[in-house]
C-alpha cells in the first residue's frame, strides 16, 4: 500500500509541478522513480509452434517429389503430409501408424503429441514441456531414417470396435559407426478411434538385438530414451575398438 501511494505521489508531482520548481532533469528522475514501481512487463510465453520451430526438423525440401518415409511408395505430399498439417484425419490404424513413423522420421513432435491418446502413460497436459521432452529424448536423432524401415503387422480386434492391436516392427539404422548393424524392435501397438481419428494408446516394445534381447517390453518414452543410451554406449565401444586398430 505504501509503495503504491509513493508511486502515485511521484507521478502526480512529476506531472503537476511547475517547470521552475521541477527542472527538466528532476522531472525525468521523478518519472523514472514513479515508473520503477510498476516494473518492466514480462514477455509473453512462447507458443508450442514457436518452441518447436527452434528444434528444427528433417522435412524433405520438395514434399511433392520425395518418397514418403513410411515406405508406401507415394510422395510425402500425397501420403502422410495431410495428416501432419491437419488437413486429413487418419481413417485406419495403418494410416495412424504410418503417419507417426513419418513424424518421427521428419522430427515433427507436434504431430506425435496430437496423435497420442490421453490414456497413454506419456500424455502430458503441458504440451510445450512435452515437446521439449520429446525433442531431447525421443526423436531418434542418431538414426538414419532413409535406411530404416517400418514393418506393418496385421490388425487384431480389441475389446470394442474402437480399439485394435497391431504387431509391428521397426528397423532403425544407426548413423554411426560405419557399417553398424540395424536395431530391430517389435511393438504390440494399441490404437483407439476418437473423433480426431485413430490415436496411439500404447506400445510394448521388445528387441532381439544384441544387448537388448533380454530386456523387458518398453512401454514409455523413458524406455525409448534408455534404448537410445544403450545404442550410444555400444557405438562408443565400437568406436574405441576401431581406434585401437
Amino acid at each position: 500500500g505504501a509503495m503504491l501511494l509513493c508511486t502515485w505521489t511521484a507521478l502526480w508531482l512529476a506531472w503537476t509541478a511547475p517547470p521552475g520548481i521541477v527542472p527538466g532533469l528532476a522531472h525525468t528522475r521523478m518519472l523514472n522513480i514513479a515508473m520503477a514501481g510498476f516494473g518492466a512487463p514480462k514477455p509473453a510465453p512462447k507458443t508450442l509452434e514457436e518452441v518447436v520451430r527452434e528444434f528444427g526438423n528433417r522435412l524433405p525440401k520438395k514434399p511433392g517429389e520425395a518418397d514418403c518415409a513410411c515406405g508406401s511408395g507415394e510422395t510425402y505430399a500425397a501420403c502422410c503430409r495431410p495428416y501432419h498439417t491437419g488437413d486429413k484425419m487418419t481413417e485406419t490404424p495403418e494410416e495412424a501408424l504410418r503417419a507417426r513413423w513419418t513424424a518421427f522420421a521428419y522430427r515433427l513432435p507436434i504431430y506425435i503429441i496430437n496423435s497420442t491418446d490421453k490414456t497413454n502413460g506419456d500424455f502430458m497436459k503441458d504440451q510445450v514441456k512435452w515437446a521439449k521432452k520429446l525433442s531431447k529424448t525421443s526423436m531418434f536423432d542418431n538414426f538414419d531414417f532413409s535406411a530404416s524401415k517400418l514393418g506393418i503387422g496385421e490388425v487384431e480386434p480389441g475389446e470394442s470396435d474402437k480399439e485394435v492391436y497391431m504387431e509391428n516392427s521397426f528397423t532403425l539404422q544407426p548413423k554411426a559407426p560405419m557399417g553398424a548393424a540395424p536395431v530391430v524392435t517389435y511393438e504390440r501397438t494399441k490404437f483407439i478411434r476418437r473423433k480426431a481419428g485413430w490415436m496411439f494408446a500404447s506400445g510394448a516394445v521388445s528387441s532381439e538385438a544384441p544387448g537388448l534381447k533380454n530386456r523387458g517390453p518398453m512401454k514409455s518414452e523413458a524406455d525409448v530414451a534408455k534404448l537410445q543410451k544403450d545404442v550410444d554406449y555400444a557405438k562408443k565401444l565400437v568406436g574405441e575398438k576401431l581406434d585401437v586398430k
